[in-house]
């Protein structure tokens, strides 16, 4: 679940303004999810760069509608 998390909290942060972690949780997983990369598998491994984790980021990543809807799916259970 490293990928879909790193995603869905990314998209609420960067285009709906909502923090569902706090930015030392979000660079603990943007770290562990780096140290895992190579390993993983995921239908939207290809939108999450090492560049972007390395720097703690999901700024520039073209969310796909699955992404936003899960997102926003996550912040009404996580609320």
């Amino acid at each position: 679940m490293l990928i879909p998390y790193y995603l869905m909290f990314s998209y609420l942060y960067y285009e709906k303004d909502i923090n569902l972690i706090t930015d030392s949780e979000f660079d603990a997983l943007c770290k562990t999810l780096l140290d895992k990369y190579d390993g993983l598998t995921h239908m939207h491994k290809h939108l999450v760069t090492k560049t972007a984790l390395s720097a703690g980021t999901g700024y520039d990543i073209k969310y796909t509608n699955m992404i936003k809807d899960s997102a926003m799916k996550l912040n009404e259970v996580w609320t």
